[in-house]
């Protein structure tokens, strides 16, 4: 199953986006392609918590 999101890389600047994708890549496949996102997994809901957890990281990244 495969999730696609709109990310507003405004806020959210590619380069902490792709390390967050990177570091997140042994969990789940996510790929950034322009300003979506798009996470495979088994079902929809883990693939919101990966997002989440994925967005929460990022902004993590930002705050460091």
């Amino acid at each position: 199953m495969k999730e696609k999101f709109e990310i507003d890389t405004s806020i959210y600047a590619l380069d902490f986006l792709n390390q967050a994708i990177q570091d997140f890549s042994e969990y789940s496949e996510i790929v950034l392609n322009w300003n979506y996102l798009t996470i495979s997994w088994d079902t929809k809901e883990d693939i919101e918590e990966v997002f989440n957890e994925l967005m929460n990281y990022c902004v993590w990244l930002i705050n460091q």
